[in-house]
């Protein structure tokens, strides 16, 4: 059985601090396949890597996102993290991605799409990038504006039974690789289901203790905010020596 790939949400590990520059190496060195980025866009529609739709929780400024510039909003000191971090642009982070893992690009604003193609395509490495889209129409487009892109479609409540079966059909026509679904729903069913239309699953991990129950079910992402501990469990559990890597 393979490895589930080892998502780090929103770039995090113990102690670092959420989608800045600083942590996506740490999370690279702790055990991540893939670094989880959240992207907003800006007054002059340039993508930047921030999970809010303001900036006073992360940064020292206030307001919207969308109302500030990004020569201005990419000057503000974070709140936390290295002193030199602050929020990033999305051309800047693609640069400089560490080439062992891959960027995992959650877009919080649909509007964002077109300049994050864009971004990927002149900076980036599409055929190692992965994007977490919300509406099967934007993963249509991503796919055809960059094929070799691969891409999560987040629905919510699609996993629920009477829905689970329209959900993985258009994920599948559209293009998507995988779907993400909450951690307590996680069963052989749902993901024989998901795998009969080709798509890979993501969830979140809730309970270590639980892990191994997940991945026996044939889970194909586990997004954590410690890839390191997920890390060590996945190479106790493959040595056969057991573990609950809590």
């Amino acid at each position: 059985m393979s490895l589930p790939l080892i998502v780090a949400h929103r770039s995090l590990t113990p102690g670092a601090t959420e989608n800045v520059r600083s942590a996506i190496p740490v999370a690279a060195q702790d055990g991540a396949d893939l670094i989880e980025l959240d992207i907003r866009l800006t007054l002059d529609r340039q993508p930047v890597v921030l999970h809010d739709a303001f900036v006073g929780r992360l940064t020292v400024g206030q307001g919207w996102i969308r109302l500030w510039p990004s020569f201005v909003l990419t000057r503000l000191p974070t709140r936390e993290g290295e002193p030199g971090d602050r929020v990033p642009t999305l051309r800047t982070v693609l640069r400089e991605f560490p080439p062992d893992v891959q960027p995992a690009l959650h877009l919080k604003d649909r509007a964002a799409l077109p300049s994050v193609l864009k971004a990927v395509d002149r900076h980036g490495q599409p055929g190692r990038t992965w994007l977490w889209l919300e509406d099967s129409r934007d993963v249509a487009t991503a796919r055809r504006a960059l094929p070799e892109l691969r891409v999560t479609l987040l629905r919510p409540a699609g996993w629920m039974p009477g829905s689970r079966q329209a959900y993985f059909e258009e994920a599948q026509w559209v293009g998507a690789s995988g779907v993400s679904v909450p951690w307590g729903v996680i069963d052989d069913g749902l993901i024989e289901h998901a795998h009969q239309h080709q798509l890979r699953v993501f969830s979140r991990l809730e309970r270590m203790d639980t892990l191994d129950s997940r991945l026996a079910a044939g889970l194909d992402g586990v997004i954590t905010d410690d890839p390191g501990v997920v890390r060590r469990h996945l190479e106790t559990r493959e040595s056969g020596t057991g573990g609950t890597g809590a």
